[in-house]
């Protein structure tokens, strides 16, 4: 049971981080080749950088305070953050994106669903 506290605090402290980060500078995307060149383009980034992953850190930090909340919190923990790897994964082999920054968030993300999927199996156990 101790596994699932920490997965989701850490989920929540990683949402949390990059949702902030990018709410308040969505161009930091440029780092990644990603220029905003219209106004509705930076809003579009605040909104699913930004204030969707504030909006999950708030369930994964809330969810970490609730053992009846647990399971569907790491259930949806490690099946959006392996979303996100797959779409990476995809885009390795599609495109051809496969840069340093980029395998570092892919490798963080999917340390995050094995974490998750791992303390979920820990209350199923």
């Amino acid at each position: 049971m101790r596994m699932a506290p920490l997965s989701l605090g850490l989920a929540a402290l990683a949402f949390a981080g990059f949702g902030a980060w990018l709410l308040v500078d969505p161009a930091a995307l440029s780092v990644l080749g990603i220029e905003l060149t219209r106004p509705t383009a930076t809003t579009e980034i605040r909104a699913f950088y930004g204030g969707l992953e504030l909006g999950l850190a708030a369930f994964f930090a809330r969810a970490a305070t609730r053992v009846e909340w647990f399971r569907p919190a790491l259930l949806a923990q490690a099946l959006a953050l392996g979303g996100i790897v797959l779409g990476r994964v995809v885009g390795f082999v599609v495109d051809g994106s496969a840069e340093p920054l980029i395998l570092a968030f892919a490798a963080l993300e999917a340390a995050g669903a094995v974490l998750a999927a791992l303390a979920l199996r820990q209350l199923t156990g």
